[in-house]
């Protein structure tokens, strides 16, 4: 093991996961040896504001030094309907300290440039007493932004064809003041007096409230890390070469240097007007006679999160999961957050563990989504199958595969599998049989690189394991199913865009739908119009990870053979090397630029977007998950083939049940001196004379509105499009290490939440399940039921599903947030979440029908699930066959324990019928209702 993945320790190792038979105190939600804090503490105003995202959302955490920094929830922000395993994103904090700005988003929106880009939310929220604004616009998940000033006011910004757009938000009103567009790209932006100064290609320049520039600074490569000070300045950071720059320009154009040091060995962070320079070696390297008043070093690590006043600095912030496939837990709660802390100017460390709290407000829709158009919810119910208004599935789809299809659920792997599919699959030995009727669906026998056979490399080789772990690990956090679903347990098939709904519970846009399936989220060939895959090829690599990691890693050899024939070689191109992948996985992510049959002139490549010359990431990054697990907060600050490389090289991470500890979810590839070593610099894919990008000498191109910097085109065409070397990867690079020979037997596992296969009602009850008998409840081929099932449904459970007129059509937003998982009685039940009764689109009534009537007295028992269940409001409507309803309210949280709840007994006169709807008083889209099996029970004559 090299020294690198030695250093490699979960953020939680000394705060949250701390062994029981460690003699050091477990650590609390406070500092509790106060005489470790400054003197003067309990009249201190100092303030540490972080943020650490899982699946309920981005929790946005404050402690001040007058409560002995006392952590406390300020605001847990998410969007309702979004199937997410982790919500990342970044904070600032205003001037006088009493104010967040946040930029939220699902963590897959790193993988899609549009996501990226322009598909974050933001809000503002008072850190005194939680109150959330969220904003009407979508921004950039960009490693900058939000950028707070001195004052109250902070910048947004959002790239718009190849123009910026600035929004300057005015925090103590919470609300957009002015948006302008200015031409090119700017990263960057603070408010900055009167004005905002950002970074414009190798200038620092300010922009007046009517759009126009003007430069402050030029420097020698592209600014980043922008902080204004007390004294009308601004702190900045520079690339040097291998060096970075701390320097000071003030309004007035004055730029002076003030240090230097390794890149990444020096940051500026700031609030207020104060400025600190953070480092090991920030003492030594900035020069203390040239400081301003505002400005101190801090010898904390360049990384670390600094206090408004600089009294605490946060060297580790995680809750564990963010590199451990963020899996749901079954109650929906938050998970707590190890944060790791030093006291600047001692010696003094301490830890915290933190248990974030939900708030109703930072879980409601933001107004950067259409809500829709709410109409009335009810439908005459249909038997139709293809009528969308009652059935479960979505005949109006766009993409292959519908969703919530009893027949075609997806089977969660375990990370075992997940490898164990992996290393066969790149071997070309994947053929373990599926028989027919492969986990409940009605595929005939099949295997998963029969379905999808291994394309040959050209030139030889295969794709490293590591590699394609790495892909999984990035695009879906190596689940095939929702999140929702344990591993061993099915559910509906990670989602990706299926809804094309830019994550509002209330959009359904079929034509913006994007098709990404499972846990490679093969989109090409998803379509519903496309034929590249056959039918049995589509619904195979829904339900079957091994058919999905199968017809992935076909995707990513066709990258590398695309690539191949057109001489984009990297180090020479042998496969064997991880770091050869670079292109090849820049093309998986953001496609090829093919060039053009008419003009050879025309630029074409790889996109601009995951160039790591790109200011939209920082241009002091490490190696992604070199400096710790904290990374994984944060993937928008590393490009696509970075990430991969990152997964490849120090893995997810996952529970050692045995131990409770976190240790690695799969084999990492081996580097004979460490894999940050075989790093490409950040511009590599930077040349004038292949993509007219140049950081060195930047370029003004006569008449175009593109500014000064690394990439001198107007359209931002700067695409990659010739071989590459940077290193001997005889002596640097990595290479493959195997877990898993071929003929190696499928992992194990074993659900955590087993089926309800027996009843336990008495032998006359009248059992009506959630899903026909023709159903079959199946773990991959296993049948978990067999021989303990002694009832038989004797009805239906029908539904009708809220609805709304969107771009002149009937669209079904309820069905966003409706999910099946394979649990609870039979091996089935539906859920979504409860909503107030004004959201009539959200709303989803299910319907139990008997198939014979009931006459005379009968107990009402309805099957609860022993997870994903909690609303404490589930109101039962119980049709008594006459015409008569009676209503009784219950909670369905059972305790973690699959259960048969009586709803009381009645006098039945004909056909009965009970309904249950997910419209609540209380309902606010985080509790769960379930709809599983509800019986009738006659009673004794």
């Amino acid at each position: 093991m090299s020294v690198a993945a030695l250093a490699l320790v979960a953020p939680l190792a000394s705060a949250a996961l701390t062994d029981p038979s460690d003699p050091a105190p477990a650590p609390t939600d406070r500092v509790t040896d106060t005489s470790q804090l400054p003197s003067g503490w309990q009249k201190s105003g100092d303030r540490i504001v972080t943020y650490d995202g899982d699946a309920t959302g981005l929790h946005v955490l404050v402690a001040d030094a007058a409560d002995a920094y006392r952590w406390h929830t300020a605001a847990t922000l998410s969007e309702p309907g979004v199937d997410t395993d982790q919500w990342i994103g970044q904070t600032c904090v205003t001037g006088s300290g009493d104010r967040a700005v946040v930029v939220y988003a699902p963590r897959q929106a790193v993988n899609d440039q549009q996501g990226f880009q322009q598909g974050a939310f933001a809000a503002v929220v008072d850190l005194a007493d939680g109150r959330v604004t969220k904003l009407p616009e979508l921004v950039s998940l960009a490693y900058f932004n939000p950028g707070c000033g001195d004052g109250e006011q902070a910048v947004l910004t959002r790239p718009q064809g190849d123009d910026t757009e600035l929004l300057t938000v005015d925090t103590a009103r919470a609300k957009l003041v002015r948006q302008q567009t200015v031409a090119g790209q700017l990263t960057s932006a603070v408010p900055f007096g009167n004005e905002i100064a950002a970074a414009q290609g190798d200038a620092v320049v300010s922009v007046d409230a009517k759009g126009d520039t003007s430069t402050l600074a030029k420097t020698g490569g592209t600014p980043f890390r922008l902080v204004p000070d007390a004294h009308r300045g601004l702190a900045y950071q520079v690339p040097d070469g291998k060096q970075v720059q701390v320097r000071r320009v003030t309004s007035a154009g004055s730029d002076q240097l003030l240090g230097s040091g390794a890149l990444g060995s020096l940051a500026v962070h700031g609030n207020g007007g104060r400025v600190f320079v953070t480092g090991r070696d920030a003492e030594e390297a900035v020069k203390h006679s040239a400081l301003p008043r505002s400005w101190r070093t801090l010898d904390v690590p360049a990384s670390a999160e600094v206090s408004t006043t600089g009294s605490l600095a946060l060297t580790s912030v995680g809750n564990g999961t963010e590199a451990a496939g963020g899996r749901r837990t079954a109650s929906d709660l938050a998970q707590p957050v190890g944060i790791d802390a030093v006291l600047p100017g001692s010696d003094s460390s301490v830890g915290f563990k933190v248990v974030p709290k939900a708030a109703a407000q930072g879980a409601e829709q933001s107004p950067a989504l259409s809500d829709g158009v709410h109409t009335d919810s009810v439908h005459m119910k249909s038997t139709a199958d293809d009528d969308p208004a009652s059935s479960t599935t979505d005949p109006d789809r766009a993409c292959a595969v519908t969703r919530n299809d009893p027949k075609l659920q997806s089977l969660q792997p375990s990370t075992a599998q997940a490898e164990w599919a992996t290393d066969l699959a790149v071997q070309g030995k994947l053929d373990v049989r599926r028989r027919s009727g492969w986990n409940g669906s009605e595929l005939p026998s099949y295997t998963p690189q029969g379905l999808f056979p291994s394309t040959p490399l050209k030139g030889g080789g295969r794709v490293p394991a590591q590699v394609m772990l790495g892909v999984l690990s990035q695009e879906s956090n190596l689940l095939q199913a929702s999140s929702r679903a344990a591993a061993g347990e099915s559910s509906n098939f990670i989602q990706g865009g299926y809804y094309g709904n830019a994550g509002s519970v209330h959009t359904v846009n079929w034509a913006a739908a994007d098709c990404g399936y499972g846990i490679a989220q093969v989109t090409s060939g998803m379509a519903k119009a496309d034929t590249t895959y056959t039918a049995e090829q589509q619904q195979a690599l829904t339900v079957d990870y091994a058919a999905n990691i199968a017809a992935g890693l076909q995707i990513l050899q066709d990258k590398w053979n695309q690539l191949y024939d057109r001489g984009l070689l990297v180090n020479g191109g042998d496969p064997k090397y991880l770091e050869n992948w670079w292109l090849a996985l820049w093309a998986y992510n953001s496609g090829l630029n093919l060039p053009s049959s008419t003009d050879a002139s025309a630029p074409w490549g790889l996109g601009w977007f995951n160039n790591p010359a790109n200011g939209l990431y920082p241009a002091d990054r490490t190696m992604f998950l070199s400096s710790g697990y904290d990374d994984a907060r944060t993937p928008n600050l590393w490009t696509y083939p970075e990430r991969v490389l990152g997964w490849a090289a120090y893995s997810q991470q996952k529970t050692d049940p045995a131990t409770g500890a976190a240790v690695r979810a799969f084999t990492v590839g081996e580097w004979p001196s460490g894999a940050p070593a075989a790093e490409p610099a950040h511009d590599t894919f930077c040349k004038p004379t292949v993509n007219d990008c140049d950081i060195t000498k930047p370029r003004k191109v006569a008449g175009s509105s593109q500014p000064e910097g690394p990439c001198q085109r107007d359209d931002f065409k700067c695409w990659w499009h010739q071989p590459v070397s940077w290193t001997d990867c005889t002596a640097t690079c990595g290479t493959e290490v195997l877990k898993y020979a071929a003929g190696d037997p499928e992992p194990k596992v074993a659900a955590p939440h087993p089926a309800a296969c027996t009843s336990t009602l008495p032998a006359n009850a009248l059992i009506v399940d959630d899903v026909p008998n023709t159903v079959k409840f199946r773990v991959g081929s296993a049948n978990p039921c067999a021989g303990k099932r002694n009832w038989t449904s004797r009805g239906t459970l029908t539904f009708t599903f809220g609805s709304a007129q969107q771009n002149g059509a009937t669209v079904y937003p309820s069905k966003i947030d409706f999910h099946q998982l394979g649990a609870g009685f039979g091996g089935h039940f539906w859920l979504t979440h409860t909503r107030v009764p004004s959201y009539t689109d959200s709303v989803v009534t299910g319907t139990w029908t008997p198939d014979r009537k009931v006459v005379g007295s009968a107990e009402v028992m309805v099957h609860l699930p022993d997870h994903e269940a909690n609303t404490p409001s589930a109101t039962y409507r119980i049709d008594l066959g006459d015409g008569t309803v009676v209503e009784k309210t219950i909670s369905q949280d059972t305790g973690g324990k699959n259960a048969w709840v009586s709803l009381g007994s009645y006098e039945f006169q004909g056909t009965p019928s009970v309904s249950l709807s997910s419209d609540t008083a209380d309902g606010t889209g985080d509790a769960s209702i379930a709809w599983d099996a509800l019986a009738f029970v006659p009673s004794k004559p």
